[in-house]
């Protein structure tokens, strides 16, 4: 009895040890998760991806083990973004509810808010349940809206429509012909994959010349949220340039969306909900730099004050920069008087440098509106050149643009000096470490030294939507119809184009052979009739058949059509084969193409960097592939049924400076 007991309780005792271990694993691995989360939030991102290194190799969870990896890949982005990071300056803030936000940017006077048409919606298959304001500007002639397919359950993505003149009669013509009064805008396009990803790239905004795209997304490269992103059109491509991440602290590892800026580039807003309260969001307005100094933060600690975008700041009298500590804490020790003189002329040059850097700043600002002013002036002389008929006329104005042209061109050149030499002192700061701040202006106010300044709160008004009125939207063009390759007689034959044939083993009816083409009518009903043009001769055949004895049924119905020259035909790879031996293919059960080649690119071992993936997806749409093999991870993108395709792709990959792509073979 008590041997029996004995060995219950060491049962008992080991099972429940067993289970507590089973137990144990995937708790450490979550905590381990927690941490790394925990980490990246207060921008400690090598901590952070050590915690969520430990956490995959700890986790039998493959979704758990997944989270980890994502995770680990925002830290990496972390590292990456906050080696240089804008010191911005804050001008104001408001707290904003966070439904239907937009609706609080003041657009005026170059823009309006407006919801989406749901004839719109309807063109991208999205039900219009949860739609997003679009930003209209009446002076460009594109918008940009975000939207979803719900129908197939995607995340929001980015389309683009342009105003247009439609080729086909409208509903809204009059008996004259189109409205002047209606804009009609193009069937929407969903913008490249190296914008759009599978989650999520909403609100955006098109710059007033339509040039410039600013976005979030929360798919892109970047630190866990959503993000901010710029991307540039290219005019020679005729496309959008691959999105940059706008860097922290615009971009953190929260949700900060919808960029803005000002009609007079003097200060932009954005909203991020990293301080703010249940259900609102924080709307920051900040001054706009056209050339902002990017700094490399000495510490974590400086990293995360930056990135907080504090609403209380430091403010000391007179100054330059404003440094966490003393200025003489700065320097180097004074042993001496001599050294003691040094480190003042260091300072005093700091101070000199920084003023002028001030003033290039506003020389910059100054003659970037000239030369805007300028190219406006010439636009409109030019204009009214072209609608003068008196040659005498003609001739004042072309004057005028010339002497216009040539106040452009030195304007252009004093506006690239003074950029140069502003960059120039960029470039010295970043070398010794300094912050470059314009010193502040005796008509700022400021409060006496080593006191706290609050950054003033606004109380933003929420604006009216504008309306559709006397706009179309066009819709996208049917789909071609799916091809019905069932053999039948019609009432009039089905011509179906010659077009991506099978490579493997299939049957058909031959026809006949002309000199000329003919009508459906003329094949009599018989569907689906293919069209093949060989030298001077057209091949007529019908139907596609993977079995003989299919293809001699049908042959039976073509002869009583009237075609009783038809005759069954075979073809394996793309090429006339035999009946005899697609016969004996067929007996053999080899229908199959044997040893056809494909082609993949490869991108190398153990990890792929942000930079690659997000060229990659700028290049093709086809998914990074992960493979392990001894005992190491590869990354593949393919397969390719065209050398010439893996080719292209690679190719593109090495201009962007990854010099390791190469092309496998792989069978």
């Amino acid at each position: 009895m008590f041997k029996r007991y004995l060995i219950a309780t060491v049962l008992a005792t080991t099972l429940s040890v067993v289970v507590s271990m089973l137990h144990a694993q995937p708790q450490t691995a979550v905590q381990l998760l927690k941490e790394g989360e925990r980490l990246h939030m207060a921008y400690e991102f090598e901590r952070a991806i050590e915690a969520f290194s430990r956490a995959a190799a700890a986790s039998e969870d493959s979704l758990l083990t997944q989270r980890a990896e994502q995770w680990k890949w925002a830290s990496e982005n972390g590292q990456i973004m906050s080696r240089y990071v804008i010191r911005p300056t804050l001008l104001a803030y408001a707290v904003i509810p966070g439904k239907e936000f937009p609706l609080y940017y003041d657009l005026a006077p170059s823009g309006q808010w407006r919801y989406p048409p749901k004839e719109l919606l309807e063109h991208v298959h999205d039900d219009g349940k949860n739609p997003l304001p679009i930003l209209y500007r009446p002076s460009v002639d594109k918008i940009v809206f975000a939207a979803r397919d719900t129908s197939q359950n995607t995340g929001w993505d980015l389309y683009t429509v342009w105003r247009t003149v439609p080729d086909t009669p409208q509903a809204s013509d009059t008996a004259d012909g189109q409205d002047p009064n209606t804009t009609y805008w193009s069937p929407p396009v969903r913008l490249p994959a190296s914008i759009n990803t599978t989650r999520n790239e909403m609100y955006p905004v098109l710059s007033p010349d339509g040039n410039t795209l600013y976005f979030c997304s929360d798919g892109l490269p970047g630190l866990g949220g959503m993000n901010l992103f710029v991307s540039h059109w290219d005019k020679d491509l005729g496309t959008w340039s691959v999105p940059e991440n706008m860097g922290i602290p615009f971009s953190s590892p929260h949700n900060d969306m919808l960029y803005l800026l000002s009609d007079d580039s003097r200060y932009f807003y954005f909203v991020s909900d990293r301080i703010a309260p249940k259900d609102s969001l924080m709307l920051y307005k900040v001054e706009y730099e056209p050339g902002p100094v990017t700094i490399h933060p000495q510490s974590v600690q400086e990293l995360r004050e930056i990135a907080s975008l504090p609403l209380v700041q430091k403010v000391k009298s007179g100054a330059v920069p404003v440094p966490a500590e003393p200025e003489e804490a700065t320097l180097p020790a004074r042993t001496n008087e001599r050294e003691q003189d040094r480190a003042d002329s260091v300072l005093q040059k700091t101070r000199a440098a920084t003023q002028h850097y001030a003033e290039l700043n506003k020389a910059v600002r100054n003659l970037t509106e000239q030369v805007a002013g300028q190219e406006q002036k010439l636009d409109e002389l030019r204009n009214t050149y072209t609608t003068l008929s008196r040659e005498e006329d003609r001739q004042v104005y072309a004057n005028l643009i010339r002497d216009r042209e040539f106040t452009l061109m030195e304007l252009q050149q004093s506006l690239r000096d003074t950029q140069k030499a502003a960059q120039a002192i960029e470039d010295m700061f970043l070398w010794h470490g300094v912050l470059a701040v314009p010193p502040q202006t005796p008509d700022m106010q400021v409060e006496p030294a080593e006191t706290q300044a609050n950054i003033p709160r606004f109380t933003p008004v929420k604006q009216k939507q504008g309306t559709w009125d006397k706009h179309v939207f066009l819709s996208p063009a049917p789909p071609p119809p799916t091809v019905d390759l069932t053999f039948r007689i019609e009432k009039e034959a089905v011509i179906v184009p010659w077009e991506n044939e099978p490579m493997s083993l299939y049957y058909r009816i031959q026809l006949f052979t002309l000199s000329s083409k003919i009508t459906p009518k003329q094949l009599r009903g018989i569907s689906p009739a293919f069209e093949v043009k060989v030298g001077n001769k057209y091949v007529y055949y019908a139907g596609q058949f993977t079995k003989y004895a299919q293809a001699t049924q049908a042959l039976t119905t073509v002869r009583r059509q009237g075609v009783h020259g038809a005759l069954v035909v075979a073809f394996y790879e793309g090429k006339s084969l035999s009946l005899q031996e697609a016969r004996k293919r067929e007996a053999q059960n080899k229908t199959e193409p044997e040893g056809i080649r494909t082609y993949r690119v490869y991108l190398g071992q153990d990890e792929v960097s942000p930079q690659l993936v997000a060229a990659v997806t700028s290049l093709t749409e086809k998914d990074i592939i992960r493979v392990e093999k001894e005992e190491a991870a590869h990354f593949y993108i393919g397969p390719f049924n065209s050398l010439t395709q893996a080719q292209e792709l690679a190719e593109g990959l090495q201009k962007k400076g990854f010099t390791s792509i190469s092309v496998q073979e792989d069978f």
